[in-house]
């Protein structure tokens, strides 16, 4: 994948012709398209032209994960879609959690925040609840992972390997980890979201600016995401879509 900077270059450079993607949207939320510039301190600014570009390349970045440039009528840009993520899982307010790959089967109802646990005895990780998914990897007898995910009905659990969601563990493979035994663990049931995080850059009347953010997409499409909250200031309501 080509850097942003470079992305953003050839974009510059293709201002004076028609170049921006006609893929059409992937979904739009409420019949109307999102906006994807949320978070650019020049949003307002941007024309429908400008929107319309902007929305076609962002929908083929995160659909690709490839980094897009764009041209609208006066606005030039890119977008780069960078690392995976999940939400709906943590009870801080739009909160997600780091995501290693983007192939898990996340079809599932779970329940939440199981806290940590070990592996009894070595055993594979998995893309999905079953056997008939593949192996990631074998983690070794002793391991850590915390268990963000208990599916609902099946007995897997979805785990974080230091701090990112890495894939599913047999359920009798693991155990609380030493001195968690007493915790109480476990939250509300929830089926996570898929998301990416990105970074954008925008040029219009010779003013740029460039911002990071996520996107979600519930199955429906892709949206923004909002800001996560600090869980200490704020009520903690999940992410609701």
């Amino acid at each position: 994948m080509g850097s942003l900077k470079s992305i953003f270059a050839v974009g510059l450079v293709a201002a004076a012709m028609a170049g921006c993607s006609t893929l059409d949207a992937v979904t739009d939320f409420g019949g109307s398209r999102s906006n994807f510039a949320a978070g650019s301190a020049m949003e307002h600014q941007l024309s429908g032209r400008d929107r319309s570009a902007l929305s076609d390349a962002f929908l083929t970045a995160m659909q690709s994960g490839e980094a897009i440039s764009w041209r609208g009528g006066k606005a030039v840009g890119a977008v780069e879609p960078t690392g995976y993520a999940l939400a709906n899982l943590v009870a801080a307010p739009n909160g997600r959690i780091a995501m290693v790959r983007g192939d898990l089967d996340l079809n599932h109802m779970m329940e939440t925040e199981l806290g940590a646990y070990v592996l009894r005895r070595s055993g594979n990780m998995r893309t999905g609840p079953g056997t008939d998914n593949p192996v990631i990897k074998e983690l070794p007898a002793g391991a850590g992972v915390e268990v963000v995910g208990r599916v609902i009905n099946k007995p897997w659990m979805l785990v974080a390997i230091d701090g990112a969601v890495s894939g599913y563990i047999y359920q009798q493979l693991l155990i609380k980890a030493p001195g968690t035994e007493l915790e109480l663990a476990g939250g509300p049931q929830r089926r996570p979201v898929l998301c990416r995080e990105f970074t954008q850059r925008l040029e219009l009347r010779g003013e740029r600016d460039e911002w990071n953010g996520a996107a979600c997409n519930d199955g429906t499409g892709w949206r923004v995401a909002p800001p996560e909250i600090d869980p200490a200031t704020q009520p903690q309501n999940l992410l609701e879509f």
